[in-house]
């Protein structure tokens, strides 16, 4: 009874076993981010460009059709996760690794209890900083795309784009992927912090106005550190990935159904 006991722990702890560290973690991260977008890129222009003859007006194409969006965004979201799990088959990794294993009841409890914490921390620093730190404007508006979605599908379609499809792919990458190969030599919370940091510097580009968005970048910073907590804390995505979700659909609810 003991040695079969032994066994299956053996057994959990080899596919839990993370075969990377923070050198391969954080390169592949950034290539993943930079690859993913210009493929996309490229690919779209090609055929923009097989269907007009001419480039000229494939930026403005791109940002107003919620179709061209959403397969944009499919796109980088499927190579992203593809990298990751061929990446994991090279190194003999398991997706239990990433912190993908069977999904439990009390993963939603962690997740919303995750939540109400991300939501009062974020909001007790961005009114501290907003009050301070006179450059800090809470009220600055973060570019999410769709802007032009005025019916029933394209709702549906910015609803899979921005609830959906994100969260499943950059928890799988950050708190999935870097997370685990930072934590295999770092402490807890010099992992959780680099996570965070790499995670938010994208969305700091995110301002409709220009310039840096602080208040993005605050609130995927203070997003990332619970979620690396939950990751930590239950040694699964799920709680995370539902958490990121919530987020997300507060912010879609705000923008494209609360006028």
């Amino acid at each position: 009874m003991l040695k079969d006991s032994s066994k299956q722990a053996a057994e959990k702890n080899d596919k839990n076993k993370v075969t990377w560290g923070p050198l391969w973690a954080i390169s592949l991260t950034i290539g993943i981010y930079l690859v993913t977008q210009v493929i996309a890129v490229i690919l779209f222009f090609a055929y923009y460009y097989l269907l007009h003859s001419n480039g000229k007006e494939f930026n403005n194409w791109l940002n107003k059709s919620i179709y061209a969006q959403f397969f944009y965004v499919l796109i980088i979201e499927i190579q992203s996760v593809g990298i990751v799990l061929l990446f994991l088959r090279w190194k003999k990794a398991t997706v239990a690794s990433i912190g993908l294993v069977k999904f439990k009841t009390k993963d939603i409890l962690y997740s919303l209890c995750g939540f109400g914490v991300y939501i009062l921390i974020f909001y007790a620093t961005a009114q501290a900083l907003s009050s301070f730190v006179k450059s800090f404007n809470i009220n600055q508006q973060q570019n999410v795309g769709f802007q032009t979605a005025n019916n029933t599908t394209e709702l549906v379609l910015t609803f899979f784009s921005l609830v959906v499809l994100p969260p499943i792919a950059e928890e799988i990458i950050f708190r999935g992927f870097l997370f685990g190969g930072l934590r295999k030599k770092m402490k807890f919370v010099y992992a959780a912090l680099l996570v965070s940091v790499i995670f938010a510097m994208p969305h700091l580009l995110e301002s409709q106005s220009g310039g840096l968005l602080w208040v993005a970048g605050l609130d995927t910073f203070t997003l990332s550190v619970v979620s690396c907590f939950l990751r930590e804390k239950t040694k699964t995505l799920w709680p995370s990935i539902i958490m990121h979700s919530l987020k997300n659909f507060l912010a879609f609810s705000v923008i494209f159904l609360i006028h």
